[in-house]
């Protein structure tokens, strides 16, 4: 039976690896001076995991961290979503593996790949779920090892990726973190400005795509930054307007940290002062899918999300794929 309620965040939690990669070692891998890599991305450090640390692990361990911070226990959770474009394996999906850690055997489970939009992505279909009362909570990650992925030696890339996981549970009724409105959107004409080659069905490994790194991240930045603040504030009004906002009765806007510049970018063309804008992305580095609910859980726990003022996350990803909610 569809509830009309709607859902709404009932717990937020996070998890980084404990091994920093500061710029210093970032910029002698790249090539390049601390300096560059601070001016061009407003990153200091990111997180590295550990060899045998993986998504799922990561995943778990944000997910441990909702649960508990929502009072829900494992097995009242019927709905696990896993984003990620750096899943353990090809197949299973990430989420079962996360299903099984945690004991939430009572879950339908799945993964989302829509970039670094894809916990966007799976916030709004977790949320259109519960609306249809297939569940009554859900437990949505974003979880990446995009170390494993990043070429280290590419000045354009190797700086800005790091690993880490976030996780909400959504849970279905009212409440003060209520979804209020969802936007989506894709285009993949951009598709191939920010792509994995080689690795793929495609492109199945060997020894050539080895040789010649095409599983490791590429990126074309000057088609993707203009595109990025574009998008990302279209999504934003459209996702405010839904829910009969305009951006003055935004409270703080938590957008997806890929880099500062497209954060300040994304705040000047929103006439957003700084203080309403979140930014971790000095400390984590773009951590991919998992951006927006690590600054989430961050913005929570330090009461940077005020009662009554509403909540906006929009993010852009690889595909091209975005998309904007609003908390109320």
């Amino acid at each position: 039976m569809a509830d009309a309620a709607g859902s709404h965040v009932a717990g937020t939690g996070a998890w980084l690896p404990a091994r920093v990669l500061a710029n210093a070692e970032a910029a002698a891998l790249a090539g390049v001076t601390e300096e560059w890599i601070e001016r061009r991305t407003g990153i200091r450090e990111r997180r590295v995991a550990e060899p045998g640390e993986g998504a799922a692990a990561m995943a778990a361990r944000a997910g441990a961290a909702a649960l508990a911070d929502a009072g829900v226990r494992a097995d009242a959770i019927g709905l696990v979503i896993v984003a990620t474009s750096t899943p353990d394996h090809l197949t299973p999906p990430t989420a079962c593996e996360l299903q099984a850690g945690l004991g939430a055997f009572a879950a339908a489970c799945f993964d989302v790949e829509a970039g670094f939009a894809g916990w966007i992505y799976a916030l709004v279909t977790a949320d259109a779920l519960l609306r249809a009362g297939l569940a009554e909570h859900a437990l949505v990650v974003g979880a990446e090892k995009l170390s494993t992925v990043t070429d280290r030696t590419d000045r354009d890339t190797g700086p800005l990726f790091g690993d880490g996981a976030g996780a909400v549970v959504l849970s279905r009724g009212p409440g003060p973190l209520a979804v209020r409105a969802t936007s989506w959107w894709a285009d993949g004409r951009l598709a191939d400005a920010l792509v994995r080659p080689g690795g793929g069905g495609l492109l199945p490994f060997d020894r050539g795509v080895l040789d010649n790194r095409s599983h490791l991240l590429r990126m074309e930045g000057t088609r993707l930054f203009r595109a990025s603040i574009r998008t990302m504030e279209a999504q934003a009004h459209i996702a405010l307007g839904r829910a009969g906002l305009s951006v003055a009765d935004v409270g703080l806007v938590v957008p997806h940290q890929a880099n500062l510049r497209i954060i300040e970018g994304l705040g000047r063309a929103m006439d957003l002062p700084p203080e309403r804008v979140f930014v971790n992305v000095d400390r984590y580095g773009n951590t991919g899918a998992a951006t927006i609910p690590i600054a989430l859980h961050e913005a929570v726990s330090q009461g940077r999300v005020a009662d009554g003022m509403p909540t906006l996350l929009v993010s852009f990803g690889a595909g091209a794929t975005a998309g904007a909610v609003v908390l109320a």
